[in-house]
């Protein structure tokens, strides 16, 4: 069976096809829309599975390193409880050493030193000057026994050897037994510092006292290099012959290198 030719209709010579009808046409590009919205879809999924992807790789690295973190930590807290461990036992079984002061508790006197016979007693202070001092000044049955502390302190803030204003109470006041009176008054005044002939200089206590002459014993003579304590007494006690500073001297000697005898 043949099948019927087309028939077409011409216009000046040229033939004119006969148009599809629309529903044809319509059906064609419904046909390419699906075809195209099928691509769409594929690719949409295509990102959204590797969007996921990307989302489970990045919660797998974190998750990762934070074990690795956590497993460092773990390393390092193990590390240190056994160095602590290690030091603490260290230290229990290292024996220690007595110290020299502690074996010889006199040993720091290059000189033997001076010992009078009637100390009984040793020594035992946070300070073994401001001692020394106190123990002399109770040997002598001296006014100011137990003002070691004092004297040491002020020579330490004046800045001038510790032994000298109590070595002068010495020479001048046999330590506080001969201080001047003013009135029937006690002047508390050791050093005969700034006495002449009625005017009489007055503390209210020792402790003032030793506060005062420290500082004038600083400015006047430590400050300018006069140490040597004859010097000093050429200004201090202008008549004296010199035996204002031998007096000085043997009670400063007395008191530097006092030490209590052992038992």
């Amino acid at each position: 069976m043949h099948a019927k030719p087309k028939k077409f209709f011409t216009k000046n010579g040229k033939t004119l096809k006969q148009a599809e009808p629309k529903s044809i046409l319509n059906s064609k590009k419904g046909n390419i829309d699906v075809v195209a919205s099928i691509f769409e879809t594929k690719e949409e999924i295509s990102d959204k599975k590797q969007q996921r992807e990307n989302i489970l790789t990045k919660i797998r690295n974190k998750v990762k390193g934070k074990n690795l973190g956590r497993d460092a930590a773990t390393a390092w807290a193990s590390l240190s409880v056994v160095f602590i461990f290690s030091f603490l036992i260290s230290v229990m079984i290292t024996p220690t050493k007595a110290r020299p002061e502690d074996t010889r508790r006199y040993a720091i006197y290059a000189s033997e030193p001076l010992t009078l016979s009637e100390a009984t007693s040793t020594i035992y202070a946070k300070d073994s000057r401001a001692q020394r001092i106190n123990e002399v000044f109770r040997m002598f049955k001296c006014p100011m026994e137990g003002l070691g502390e004092s004297f040491v302190y002020e020579a330490d803030k004046s800045n001038i050897p510790w032994w000298l204003a109590a070595s002068i109470a010495f020479q001048e006041s046999s330590c506080g037994k001969n201080t001047p009176k003013v009135e029937g008054k006690e002047t508390y005044n050791a050093w005969g510092w700034a006495v002449y002939g009625n005017t009489v200089r007055s503390f209210d206590s020792y402790e003032k006292g030793i506060g005062t002459v420290s500082n004038y014993l600083y400015d006047q003579f430590i400050s300018r290099g006069v140490t040597d304590v004859c010097e000093i007494m050429k200004v201090y006690t202008p008549p004296s012959n010199g035996s204002w500073c031998n007096g000085v001297q043997h009670f400063a000697d007395l008191i530097k290198d006092y030490k209590t005898p052992q038992n």
